[in-house]
């Protein structure tokens, strides 16, 4: 890998296989950029997380990799399964806030040049269905003269009809159906006390208490997800990525 004098990882760890468990236990709830290095062939990849233990569970979960590799994401996850966590290591090169995550990611990534990462921007997404940049490139090729409706004017019968269709679509009906499902009293009173704030507790895969957060905006915020998605994980028999969170409420009747 790519040694620069003016980066001193503050932590490292020489082994991936032998240090598994103090790599995940000293990275909880942390928020940083790390590099896994190649010890056979020099390489490094930098990445970066809200969540440093989590991430680094994924590396640890062999169907994870595979099933990334089936989809050719990532030449990372192909290393890791060919070589063995034997032959990597891992550098915590910085704890961070949140919010400077993309920003430092960038920065060490201009500096010492990762060869395992495909993308050269910090989080990047390019070669998704459908990236920001494809979204623009798109609106621009479809705005004035190239837009198929630039110069007309739709009649009021056409858009009618365009409104007829639309609501005769199988999405517009299906998208109905979900909106009058109905709603059962235990889903509204929650909702109800979700919206005057809760605290929510956040613990690990073996059931101890990570930390106590007093909002589940404030949970979004640490694990980089919506609100909503935290709903949904809330006080449910299922985890997000090995946490579990519960709140401080109990519904009675």
């Amino acid at each position: 890998m790519k040694y620069n004098n003016n980066i001193i990882p503050i932590l490292t760890y020489n082994n991936m296989d032998i240090n598994k468990s103090i790599i995940i236990l000293n990275n909880k709830i942390k928020c940083g950029i790390y590099r896994l290095n190649n010890i056979i062939t020099g390489k490094s990849y930098i990445g970066s997380s809200v969540n440093l233990a989590s991430r680094f569970s994924n590396y640890y979960s062999r169907v994870f990799l595979e099933n990334r590799v089936k989809k050719g994401s990532s030449i990372i996850y192909n290393s890791l399964l060919k070589y063995g966590y034997s032959n990597f290591s891992v550098d915590i090169l910085e704890y961070c806030e949140s919010y400077l995550l993309i920003a430092r990611e960038q920065y060490y990534m201009d500096i010492l040049k990762p060869e395992y990462n495909i993308l050269k921007a910090a989080n990047s997404r390019l070669g998704s269905k459908h990236t920001l940049e494809t979204k623009a490139l798109m609106s621009i090729k479809l705005k004035g003269i190239n837009n198929p409706s630039f110069g007309k004017t739709l009649s009021q019968e056409t858009r009618i009809k365009i409104s007829e269709s639309l609501k005769s679509s199988f999405m517009f009906k299906n998208s109905i159906k979900l909106r009058l499902k109905n709603i059962t009293h235990e889903t509204k009173l929650k909702r109800s006390l979700r919206s005057h704030g809760v605290k929510v507790k956040v613990y690990d895969i073996e059931n101890n208490l990570v930390k106590e957060f007093p909002t589940m905006t404030s949970v979004a915020l640490q694990f980089n997800i919506s609100s909503r998605t935290v709903g949904r994980y809330l006080d449910k028999d299922k985890a997000y990525n090995g946490y579990t969170f519960r709140s401080n409420f109990n519904l009675k009747y």
